[in-house]
């Protein structure tokens, strides 16, 4: 068996091209990488990654143009002579190229949904190549409901398939011994949130935190706030620091390493993000498709007051895992805040449910099982030439429900 992965890009630090690279290693682990290929149309080919375990083609542009959409149409198309067995959007708005694929070489390919991309009407060209695909992956219930709703597509051609930590982030699963020199003293509380520091994800909540911290500062007078990510949007959160009189409390890091980030999250007390989920205007949202960051924190062993609102809840279980609040409501988000900072048992015990939770959900090794059993239940997996070490995996695949649409995860 042989798949392509089509994707935005797999070198950078998105949510999907980390989703991308973890699905390709879990694919290379099934069938083999030397079977498993991704195409991706954006990146950097001087300071291109070097991915052991399956073979990444050369990026065919460095920023979003059409011309370079054009050619990594052609790309795409042209690969189809190597007749793969299954082609992998992991984007939807790269279906359409998939599409022609199947109507030139006759190859069945997959879409992922991520987000708020999925959960408006889509463009004709999209529709079309929804109506020609042969699976639609939401990463969360959420997607799955909002893209059927906007789109009138059938419940039974979607199946979750959410995002998983790769095994390289394995960090955050060592003992919470770590700490970044920026990172507070343990003798002073931190809250953390990470994610792009842009206008454009400004749903993100960080601004809410902001707000809440007078609030948490009446209760825990040393806390700290650090915001770990990228973006032009820094000077603006600065500014409303200042406006609210926590400025001294605020922290903005900016980008960091990945081991660098597993330390944040371990030395931090509570994770925190409020993402909103609006529609902007009549064919736009914003907001989490699911939020793997709630996962990360959660297998650092850290409580996550997550929002109610999108996919986020999905990551968090509410007073198990973390608490889930009213992105909206600035005394809710104050309130969980205190409420786990001045109880260290409680933000211990949901930080070692979430632990629990998560690596039995979100890690590498769930995703194997549910994509075997998905190529199993394809057919796909049949033809592979490792046929008896994939039997294997099919087999533990059967001890745990793959989540479709309308059902949930399995609970610890």
């Amino acid at each position: 068996m042989r798949v392509l992965i089509l994707t935005p890009d797999i070198d950078t630090r998105s949510g999907i091209a980390r989703y991308t690279a973890a699905l390709a290693s879990v694919l290379a682990d099934l069938i083999g990488g030397v079977n498993v290929h991704v195409q991706p149309l954006l990146g950097d080919i001087g300071t291109r990654r070097d991915w052991p375990s399956f073979r990444v083609f050369n990026p065919i542009a460095r920023r979003l143009t059409a011309a370079g959409k054009f050619r990594f149409a052609g790309k795409a198309l042209r690969l189809g002579f190597n007749k793969y067995d299954l082609v992998i959007c992991t984007h939807l708005g790269l279906s359409p190229v998939a599409g022609l694929a199947r109507l030139l070489w006759g190859t069945p390919f997959w879409i992922t949904l991520h987000g708020s991309e999925a959960w408006s009407r889509f463009p004709m060209d999209v529709r079309w190549a929804v109506r020609q695909a042969g699976l639609l992956l939401p990463v969360s219930r959420y997607t799955a409901d909002a893209a059927a709703k906007a789109n009138g597509l059938a419940q039974s051609k979607m199946c979750v398939l959410y995002n998983a930590i790769p095994d390289d982030f394995a960090a955050l699963l060592a003992p919470a011994n770590s700490r970044h020199p920026s990172m507070p003293e343990r003798k002073r509380k931190c809250i953390l949130s990470v994610g792009r520091v842009t206008r454009e994800f400004a749903y993100k909540g960080y601004d809410t935190v902001i707000k809440a911290l007078p609030e948490v500062l009446r209760n825990i007078p040393d806390t700290r706030y650090v915001i770990v990510g990228e973006g032009n949007d820094s000077v603006r959160l600065k500014s409303l620091a200042r406006e609210v009189g926590v400025q001294d409390h605020v922290e903005i890091a900016g980008g960091i390493s990945d081991a660098e980030l597993a330390a944040y999250y371990k030395a931090c007390d509570v994770f925190a993000l409020p993402s909103r989920a609006a529609q902007l205007k009549r064919n736009s949202w914003e907001g989490e498709g699911f939020g793997r960051v709630y996962v990360e924190a959660a297998l650092a062993e850290k409580p996550v007051l997550g929002s109610t609102g999108g996919g986020a809840a999905e990551a968090v279980l509410h007073e198990q895992t973390g608490l889930l609040v009213n992105p909206e409501s600035t005394s809710e988000v104050a309130g969980g805040l205190v409420r786990l900072l001045r109880d260290p048992l409680l933000a211990a015990r949901m930080g070692a449910k979430g632990r629990q939770w998560a690596i039995e959900n979100f890690t590498s090794r769930a995703l194997r099982k549910r994509l075997a059993r998905l190529l199993a239940e394809s057919g796909l997996l049949l033809s592979c030439e490792a046929q008896e070490s994939t039997a294997l995996v099919y087999a533990s695949a059967k001890l745990q429900d793959l989540p479709h649409a309308s059902e949930g995860i399995s609970r610890p």
